[in-house]
C-alpha cells in the first residue's frame, strides 16, 4: 500500500500537515507462531506462554486407586469440577481432564506435549489438607497450594510464569546477539548460531558481498548440526538502540566487508 498518511501527531497547529505512516510485510502472524515454539519448547512438547494458551490450567485427580471406597473417589472428583467450575468464573482458561479410560501418567504426557503452562494434581492426601498440587509446564515445579483464595493464587502464579519465560528468552536472545567488528570472526558467529551486529555502510551492492563471501566462507567450516545450512548472512534490521561500546564514530568506524565508512551497527544472521 503507497501513500497511507496521517496527521502528524507531534504538530500543535490548527492544520497539522500530514506523514506518511512506517509499514512491515514480513508475515509476523506466523512466524511469532514458529519462533515461540523453537524459544520455549523442549523435549516434551510445546510450552506455552499462559497468556496465549489455549487452556491455561488442566486439573487431573489423582490417588484414585482400587483401595478407595465409592464415595472417596466421589469426593475427590466434585472437589476437580469444583475448583474448575471456581477457575473458570475467575476468568482462567481451564480444564478437568475427567477421563476414566487414562491413568494420570498418560494425562500428564497428553497436557505436557500440548504445553499447558499449569497442572493441578488433586487426590485424597490433598483433600485432606485443603490443598491442591500445582506443576508448572516450563521448569517443572512442584508447590501445595491452600484451596483458600485459589483463583488469586492461580492468577498470580501464571503471571509469574508469564513474566518468567518472557524473562529466560531475553536472556537467550541477548546472549546470541553478538557485536563483530572483524571480517574474520562473522562467519564463526554465525556458525555458533549467533546474531551478527556489525558496522555497516548500508549499500546494497555490500549487503550482497556480505551474502556470496559469508556463503563461500562458511563452505570451509564443517558446522557442529549436519542439518545447519550453510548459506550466506542477510542484513535483519537497523536497530533503533545501537551500541555505545564501541560506538560508530562518523569517518572513522568502517564497514566490517568493504572498509568502506559505517553509519550504524547492523544486525544480520541468516534465515533457517
Amino acid at each position: 500500500m503507497f501513500n497511507v498518511v496521517v496527521e502528524d501527531p507531534e504538530s500543535t497547529g490548527a492544520e497539522r500537515p500530514k506523514i506518511h505512516v512506517h509499514q512491515t510485510s514480513w508475515g509476523l502472524s506466523t512466524r511469532t507462531i514458529g519462533v515461540m515454539v523453537m524459544v520455549h519448547g523442549d523435549d516434551k512438547g510445546l510450552v506455552l506462554p499462559p497468556r496465549v494458551a489455549e487452556t491455561q490450567v488442566v486439573i487431573i485427580p489423582c490417588g484414585l486407586t482400587s483401595r478407595l471406597s465409592e464415595e472417596e473417589r466421589r469426593h475427590v472428583t466434585d472437589a476437580c469440577l469444583n475448583i474448575e467450575a471456581r477457575l473458570k468464573m475467575a476468568g482462567i482458561r481451564v480444564e478437568a481432564d475427567m477421563r476414566d479410560t487414562y491413568t494420570p501418567g498418560n494425562k500428564f504426557n497428553h497436557w505436557e506435549i500440548r504445553g499447558a503452562p499449569l497442572r493441578l494434581e488433586i487426590g485424597p492426601m490433598d483433600l485432606k489438607k485443603d490443598s491442591v498440587t500445582t506443576v508448572r509446564r516450563d521448569n517443572s515445579a512442584r508447590e501445595s497450594v491452600s484451596m483458600q483464595n485459589l483463583e488469586d493464587t492461580i492468577k498470580l502464579l501464571l503471571i509469574k510464569i508469564q513474566n518468567e519465560m518472557l524473562a529466560r528468552a531475553r536472556v537467550t536472545l541477548e546472549e546470541r546477539v553478538k557485536i563483530v567488528l572483524k571480517w574474520e570472526d562473522f562467519v564463526p558467529t554465525l556458525n555458533d548460531k549467533c546474531l551478527t551486529l556489525i558496522p555497516w555502510c548500508e549499500r546494497e551492492e555490500c549487503e550482497e558481498q556480505i551474502k556470496d563471501r559469508s556463503s563461500r566462507d562458511s563452505q570451509g567450516d564443517e558446522p557442529e548440526d549436519e542439518k545447519a545450512p550453510s548459506m550466506g548472512a542477510k542484513s535483519l534490521c537497523l536497530p533503533f538502540k545501537q551500541p555505545e561500546n564501541p560506538a560508530i564514530v562518523p569517518g572513522e568506524t568502517k564497514c566490517v566487508q568493504c572498509g568502506e565508512n559505517a553509519k550504524r551497527y547492523a544486525l544480520f544472521g541468516r534465515s533457517y
